[in-house]
């Protein structure tokens, strides 16, 4: 059965950021053309975002794109690691760990699936 709460994150991020896949279980979610701000080698890329069996209360940690993202000069970004296997394809990880996340039964109250890809909008700006 599928909660009120996976409808209305499903429904936040396809909202803001159009294509989202989601496992059969909840427990990942691909953004499929997440847009990418100046400073990358592509406008856009796929984002794989893990999702924790305690969540919300347990916040998703790191986030995945396909191996070959660069900076817009060539160079590899910073806490990235490639060729992590995750459900048998190959991504490339960026270590990223929410700093404050305190969700809430209320979604507009709280930090949801949308807050913690609003952080990774933002780690993307930062560049490399």
């Amino acid at each position: 059965m599928i909660s009120e709460r996976f409808v209305i994150e499903s429904d936040l991020l396809r909202n803001r950021y159009g294509l989202v896949e989601f496992g059969e279980n909840g427990d990942w979610v691909v953004l499929k053309e997440f847009p990418l701000p100046d400073g990358w080698n592509t406008e856009s890329t796929e984002i794989l975002v893990l999702i924790p069996p305690g969540y919300p209360a347990t916040p998703p940690d790191n986030f995945f794109v396909p191996n070959g993202l660069r900076t817009s000069i060539g160079g590899m970004p910073q806490n990235f690691s490639e060729n992590q296997s995750i459900l048998g394809e190959s991504w490339a990880q960026f270590s990223f760990h929410s700093q404050e996340w305190n969700p809430s039964n209320d979604i507009t109250k709280g930090d949801s699936l949308l807050t913690f890809m609003l952080a990774v909008e933002r780690r993307l700006k930062e560049g490399a």
